[in-house]
């Protein structure tokens, strides 16, 4: 017989596969780490989902795990954006895409928003 990973889905929120439009910033860890002048520049990117915990991006690069970026998120069709700041939780190359999958996880929602996100997904 095979042997296979299990896969375990330890989502708590249900999340939508979704295009919205993003900008984001990756935030420095303190005021003394040494950055370049492109560290300023806010980056525009796609969600590939979205829940009211949290977000994956297409980044055309890596950004470190454990990173606080701040994000301003278009909802599409409601109007509604979202400024916020997440945590890096896991990055991953994407190598048909020749991008990196980024898993943020929100670290402030306001409850607002929330409502916005969940029109999204339908929770």
């Amino acid at each position: 017989m095979p042997k296979g990973d299990i896969y375990i889905d330890r989502r708590k929120h249900k999340r939508a596969q979704t295009k919205l439009n993003v900008t984001y910033k990756v935030m420095a860890n303190d005021e003394f780490e040494q950055r370049g002048p492109e560290a300023d520049r806010k980056r525009r990117v796609e969600t590939e989902d979205i829940s009211t915990s949290g977000l994956q991006l297409i980044c055309d690069e890596e950004i470190g795990q454990d990173k606080v970026v701040r994000l301003d998120v278009s909802l599409n069709g409601t109007g509604e954006n979202i400024a916020t700041f997440a945590e890096v939780k896991w990055v991953r190359r994407d190598d048909v895409l020749r991008k990196f999958r980024v898993g943020l996880q929100f670290l402030v929602v306001k409850e607002d928003h929330i409502a916005a996100i969940r029109k999204i997904t339908g929770e």
